[in-house]
């Protein structure tokens, strides 16, 4: 049986072209991804013995400040990397290496603009910030100076994946921060005694290193490969972007990017504010379980992004339907085992982080069940962005995510963690399957895969 799949696969591979670039590229991004996702998990075992029974309310706290951080680089980078990865996926092939250079002058400008107005206006409302969120002013405060170094660090990682580096696009946007807080974290332990008024919040401090450290290793290399890419320096006219041009082009994806973060935040956002820190670690634990079992999805989506692009602008609606497919059976197959040992065996794996996790039995089984919906539907928000259709996606985004408030608002106070993982699948079910039609309206095939159902032309 296995010497079969492995001869359909090795003809595959001969065969596609494309279907080979997008399980190399995908395949990279899956053990970057894996190995930051590892050291994300080591980081909550390290705060859950350093900090003992306390350690899911002080972890609880850490994330409150990842959430702040990242909702301003949201509105600092206002749409403006997803704009950059379609760009550079567009002019790339094409040798425009002028065109790419004008761009990333024009975003860069638009970032750091962005980035102090923001930053600003965090330090303004840093009192009401703090009482919302159940911080220190004074962290509050600290956090806003890091914001656009962040935003950066995402912006350099869009740019690289737009000319398919997905090797360290992936480090910069999803392994960097967790492998260098792991190991930030004891560093400091060694000159911050436990009597000091800062040792409680060692995982933020570590964290603000990061963000730093990631943003310099993405300038590093994205002027490395830009030089590279732009020795030619062919400009195309026809392609030249006004500042007016990126803005009304990014704008739309800031909207569809801060959707999908509150339809994936939101939970533990509204928890944060309605509950305690612990339960905010407790969800965040189940959370980070889900992205585990959804981790081959993230790793395709690194690649398909600008396939789809290269596609949708080449006019190749047929390979691109093929290669949608493809990709999706092997996101099911790679993720199905994972989630049906975290549906079984969920205490097991809450105890791994500690005893003071364990409450959360049943919402990381309705998480699990939650990844499993987002990955049966394949790339379906990112193959409607990279297509032009990022409008529909905003609006789907936007029913789902109100509706998941509604939810949130009516459970959280009765049920707690539990109540935020309801609403969460109930999210997930709306967003993945609406998107799932538009995907069938619009290029004519089912993107949903499941053993036993028709894939359906």
């Amino acid at each position: 049986m296995l010497s079969v799949i492995t001869k359909r696969l090795k003809s595959k591979f001969k065969k596609d072209k494309d279907f080979k670039e997008i399980a190399k590229g995908g395949g990279t991004s899956f053990i970057v991804n894996a190995i930051g996702m590892g050291f994300g998990y080591f980081f909550v075992i390290l705060v859950s013995k350093i900090y003992g029974s306390n350690s899911a309310s002080i972890y609880g706290r850490y994330v409150l400040v990842t959430l702040l951080l990242r909702i301003g680089s949201i509105v600092t980078r206002f749409g403006c990397d997803t704009s950059m990865l379609r760009f550079v996926a567009a002019f790339a092939p094409r040798k425009l290496g002028g065109n790419i250079k004008q761009i990333s002058k024009k975003f860069s400008r638009l970032l750091l603009l962005f980035g102090i107005i923001t930053s600003t206006i965090v330090v303004i409302g840093s009192s009401f910030w703090g009482k919302i969120l159940k911080m220190p002013q004074n962290i509050v405060i600290l956090s806003a100076f890091f914001i656009l170094p962040m935003a950066f660090g995402l912006f350099y990682s869009q740019s690289l994946r737009g000319l398919k580096k997905i090797g360290i696009s992936s480090f910069l946007r999803t392994s960097a921060l967790p492998t260098l807080n792991f190991i930030l974290l004891p560093l400091f332990l060694l000159f911050v005694p436990k009597q000091s008024i800062l040792y409680n919040d060692l995982p933020t401090y570590a964290f603000f290193t990061a963000i730093l450290i990631t943003s310099l290793i993405g300038f590093i290399f994205w002027k490395k490969f830009q030089s590279a890419v732009s020795n030619n320096d062919n400009f195309d006219a026809s392609h030249s972007k006004s500042y007016k041009q990126l803005i009304n082009n990014s704008y739309p994806l800031l909207l569809v990017e801060s959707m999908s973060f509150l339809s994936t935040w939101i939970d533990q956002l509204m928890l944060g504010v309605m509950g305690s820190n612990e339960d905010v670690g407790i969800l965040n634990l189940c959370v980070k379980y889900g992205m585990l079992s959804s981790l081959s999805l993230q790793a395709i989506n690194t690649i398909s992004a600008p396939k789809f692009s290269e596609y949708f602008f080449n006019k190749d609606y047929k390979n691109l339907a093929k290669n949608f497919r493809s990709t999706t059976k092997i996101i099911f197959w790679t993720t199905f085992p994972i989630v049906t040992c975290f549906i079984i065996f969920p205490s097991f794996f809450l105890n791994i982080m500690g005893k003071s996790f364990s409450s959360g039995s049943l919402a990381l089984v309705l998480l699990s069940v939650a990844a499993l919906i987002n990955v049966m539907t394949g790339s379906v928000g990112i193959l409607l962005q990279m297509t032009g259709h990022q409008k529909i996606v905003q609006n789907v985004l936007l029913i789902s995510v109100v509706i998941e408030v509604f939810l949130n608002a009516i459970l959280i106070p009765s049920y707690g963690v539990t109540g935020a993982a309801i609403a969460s699948i109930s999210g997930t079910s709306i967003r993945n399957f609406s998107l799932s039609y538009y995907v069938k309206k619009y290029f004519g095939f089912n993107s949903i895969y499941f053993p036993g159902l028709r894939n359906l032309s």
